[in-house]
Parts: structure tokens; sequence; C-alpha cells
């Protein structure tokens, strides 16, 4: 695909919107969007800073997704973040963590993450994997010292010719062989950003991002004293019917 402007109207993407959801994240692969991720996160974020908030999240897709273009917009940002972003630590403030439909009503309307905690439906304004990490029935209390630990166990090599060493932190973007722990039973990306390694690691982190379970407008001390946290960086600025 070729465009001639950086813009969401550039787009020729319509023809996508009827597509089912295995089809739809194919046709994502093929057009090789990663390549317009510098340009094309921010203005999603900022399309959807313009969303009419409804009294559900099932409602405001319904109102505001008047449309194929529209439809694929969203549908877009329901996706794995990675097949948006080819580097998701080099580009962190729209990664994984980052909830772009709330990131856009935050940043454009003055919401906070938090106001959508209890929110009616919020799994259809969350891309899945970041709803899963998010909305959970228990979160264990464990302290520093004890997350530590389990970050560690899970970032060793155990077996084979690196049996013994460590991954490094900031970019192992899971833990491993710690089924038996505290939070081994916990969905993988709620692993991450208890553990704070990949996007959660203080080199990383964005106020993007959602980093704290229990205020989601806040970021956690880091695990470990003195990881330097990074400067404040400057941000530039489905078919209906699956609905029902």
């Amino acid at each position: 695909m070729y465009l001639r402007k950086q813009s969401l109207d550039a787009l020729d993407l319509d023809h996508l919107a009827d597509l089912s959801p295995e089809n739809f994240s194919k046709a994502v692969d093929e057009l090789n969007l990663q390549a317009y991720s510098s340009w094309l996160l921010p203005q999603l974020v900022a399309h959807f800073g313009t969303w009419k908030l409804q009294q559900c999240g099932k409602t405001t897709v319904k109102y505001n997704c008047v449309g194929k273009h529209n439809i694929v917009l969203y549908r877009l940002a329901m996706l794995r973040r990675s097949q948006l972003i080819k580097n998701q630590t080099q580009t962190p403030e729209y990664a994984q963590l980052t909830p772009l439909i709330l990131l856009g009503l935050k940043r454009h309307q003055g919401f906070s993450y938090e106001q959508f905690r209890d929110f009616s439906g919020l799994n259809y304004l969350l891309e899945p994997q970041l709803y899963e990490a998010l909305v959970l029935e228990e979160m264990p209390q464990l302290t520093n010292t004890r997350l530590l630990e389990i970050r560690q166990q899970g970032l060793t090599y155990m077996t084979g010719k690196n049996a013994g060493q460590t991954r490094q932190a900031e970019s192992t973007w899971k833990l491993y062989g710690i089924q038996g722990t505290e939070i081994g039973r916990l969905p993988t990306l709620t692993q991450t950003i208890l553990a704070q390694i990949w996007l959660a690691h203080p080199k990383h982190r964005r106020n993007t991002m959602i980093l704290n379970l229990n205020d989601w407008d806040s970021q956690p001390e880091p695990l470990i004293e003195g990881e330097v946290l990074p400067a404040a960086k400057p941000v530039p600025g489905w078919p209906r019917p699956w609905l029902d």
C-alpha cells in the first residue's frame, strides 16, 4: 500500500469492514500498517478523542462507528498492538499497555482512566489482552521483595546452554516457569505489569499506559530502587451485527 499523505483519511481500508476477525487480522498484516505507526497511532488516538461517550461501551461503539471507515478504525484499536507497531519498546507511548480509545477520551475530553474502571461494557473499549489484564476478580497482595523474587525466577533460563543466566527485564515480554507462584494463574499481561518487565519497566513506561492495577492513572514506584524513570516526552498530538 502506498500513501501520498500521512492521514487516516488516506487509508483505503473500507473494504475490510465486513471481514471476519480472522480475515481482518490477516489483511492488516498483509498491508504492513506497522510501517505507518509513527503517525497512525497518534491519529487514531485523536480520532477516538472525538467520540461521544454513551451509557455503556457497547452503545458508545454503535453510536460512533457510523460508516465503514469508522468501523475499520475501531477494529484496528482492538487488534494486538504488535500488528500496528513493529518494535513496541521503541514506541512505548502507544504500545500494548496503552488503551487507545480511553487515551483519546482522556487526552481530548479530560476523562481519567479510573472513571472507566466500572464502566459497563468496558470490554468494547479495551483491546482484549489489556482488558483481561486489568479486570480481575482478585489481586494477590505481594511485597516488592516477593515480586522481585518471582521476577528473577521468571527471567532465569532453567535449561539449555543459557541455564542460570538471566533475561533482560526491559526487553522480555513475559515471565517463564512461574506457574506455581502467587501470580502464576494471572493473565500474562498482568504478570508483566506487576513484575515491571518489558513495557512496564521504568525504562519504557509512559503516562499513556496503565501500570498500576489499583489506580489506572498513577505509576507505581519501581520495584528496584534506583531504576531511573524516563523523562517525560511530548506526545504528538467489525461489522455492526457483532455488537448485537
